[in-house]
């Protein structure tokens, strides 16, 4: 599930291969197509559990963003997510904000 908490787009719960197209699609939707995500955080930190489908996620979200001219920031990503970036070796290519959760 995704919740607009002012500037925060929290996702809650999991973000697995099952759950992917599920979110992809609520992101969509909430945009309405318009840029909703700039200038907003992407806040991972009670999406659990994670796997590298949520990657994928992150990695749609901000491709379609980038190509609006904006920037995403991710908050709330736990150690599990940054292992499986590190072990896809793209973990530079994510806007992390804050430490681990």
């Amino acid at each position: 599930m995704i919740v607009e908490d002012g500037e925060r787009l929290r996702i809650q719960g999991p973000i697995t291969m099952e759950s992917v197209g599920d979110l992809l699609d609520a992101g969509r939707a909430l945009c309405g197509g318009t840029d909703c995500v700039t200038g907003r955080i992407l806040d991972l930190s009670e999406a659990d559990p994670v796997d590298s489908a949520a990657l994928a996620l992150v990695l749609a979200w901000m491709r379609e963003v980038e190509s609006r001219g904006g920037v995403v920031r991710i908050d709330g990503i736990s150690g599990q997510l940054r292992s499986l970036a590190a072990l896809y070796d793209i973990a530079d290519l994510l806007p992390i904000g804050d430490a681990a959760a």
